[in-house]
């Protein structure tokens, strides 16, 4: 995964979670789930750079042109996580979860879970 893949904006990011959740989309059906109602054409517009990213794929063979994501979702999470990390905590990723704690962001729940897993990744190793 290129660098220009996965350099988007939050606009380009929110059409790719539209993507992955449907698929495959026109432009109309993607702005239909958008959640902030842009023009149809800043949605066509936006698309189009994705695709010049290399980030969706489109069928041009039919009218309207269907558009489907080319990059897993989980990849793109992983590589904007990483690169928020180091802009916001200096790389580390510590910093972030003790930040989550301090400001109770997580419940007792979510903290006991993260602590089973915590204790699951220890074990494997």
């Amino acid at each position: 995964m290129t660098k220009s893949q996965t350099d988007m904006t939050g606009a380009e990011f929110e059409l790719m979670k539209i993507l992955w959740r449907l698929e495959k989309a026109t432009v109309a059906q993607v702005r239909a789930e958008s959640k902030s109602d842009p023009a149809y054409t800043t949605v066509m517009t936006l698309l189009g750079r994705l695709e010049k990213k290399g980030a969706v794929a489109v069928d041009k063979s039919r009218q309207p042109y269907v558009y489907e994501p080319k990059l897993r979702r989980e990849s793109v999470i992983r590589r904007r996580l990483n690169a928020f990390i180091d802009r916001v905590f200096d790389g580390r990723a510590e910093s972030l979860v003790l930040q989550l704690i301090e400001d109770k962001s997580l419940s007792l729940d979510e903290l006991r879970e993260l602590e089973t897993r915590l204790s699951d990744t220890g074990e494997e190793e």
